[in-house]
């Protein structure tokens, strides 16, 4: 899938606990001019085994290009703020926006498609956006990431699930005709999930009628991570408070067969 997928830029804001991804790519978006990018586009047309379908255009979340802050360069580069947060980042997706309209217009593509995945949190900000990779750039699914929806783990995990279901809403209002679904992850075993954690958050995705999961990821702990600082101490460091954490082989398994109960595709 990754012969003719295009890096769009490096970085991620997402401050995830459980993820070591900003700490070797940065916590800013470092993002590839547009001009760069067509040109490596019109470059993979002229490879004899393309097709016209461009499998991706990637980064550690897909819909991140292109979200500048917005002040000056010298007050950005001296904030310490969490970018996710703050009103100074530019949320629009303008630039992405431009950068897919020009991309389809490539004599030879056919298609481009969205296939890594991307955060349904900062997509709600341009519903503009969602209307776009929905008519142009889905290849069946679209890929997102609620992880869990305990809101004890959720926070735990530096996650927000708040809009969950009104993106879940604009979502199949907008892809209903098109046979266009989404696809989930989900994360188990985090610190301070247990098994009456994991058995809430599998109620809660019957009674949401969720399916097309993806997988039910084991959390494994990551060097540097404050998720594994808190795996390895039982407590929350931002906190000092103590927190359930599941060692044992077992346990982990028996949280598993619990989700595994679950239906994984769309009939």
């Amino acid at each position: 899938m990754g012969k003719f997928s295009v890096v769009v830029h490096r970085g991620c804001i997402g401050e995830c606990h459980f993820c070591s991804l900003s700490l070797h790519q940065g916590n800013r978006i470092i993002s590839r001019s547009e001009q760069s990018i067509l040109s490596e586009i019109k470059q993979l047309t002229q490879h004899p085994e393309f097709k016209g379908y461009i499998d991706d255009l990637v980064g550690p979340s897909s819909n991140m290009y292109g979200m500048d802050c917005t002040r000056s360069s010298s007050d950005a580069a001296a904030c310490t703020k969490t970018c996710i947060a703050c009103p100074s980042l530019d949320v629009t997706h303008s630039r992405l926006i431009a950068l897919l309209r020009k991309a389809r217009q490539i004599k030879g593509v056919k298609k481009i498609f969205i296939r890594s995945g991307i955060r349904y949190d900062l997509a709600l900000e341009s519903k503009e956006y969602i209307k776009e990779i929905s008519e142009h750039h889905i290849s069946g699914c679209l890929k997102i990431a609620p992880e869990h929806f305990s809101e004890k783990v959720v926070s735990l995990m530096g996650k927000d699930n708040a809009r969950f279901d009104e993106f879940l809403s604009y979502f199949h209002t907008l892809n209903k005709n098109k046979r266009q679904a989404l696809r989930y992850y989900f994360m188990i075993g985090h610190p301070g999930d247990t098994l009456g954690e994991v058995l809430y958050l599998r109620d809660i995705i019957r009674k949401k009628h969720l399916q097309n999961i993806e997988q039910f990821q084991l959390f494994t702990p990551t060097p540097m991570t404050l998720s594994t600082c808190m795996y390895w101490t039982g407590l929350n460091p931002l906190s000092g408070k103590a927190i359930d954490v599941v060692y044992e082989y077992g346990e982990k398994k028996k949280l598993k067969r619990v989700m595994l109960d679950l239906p994984r595709r769309t009939p």
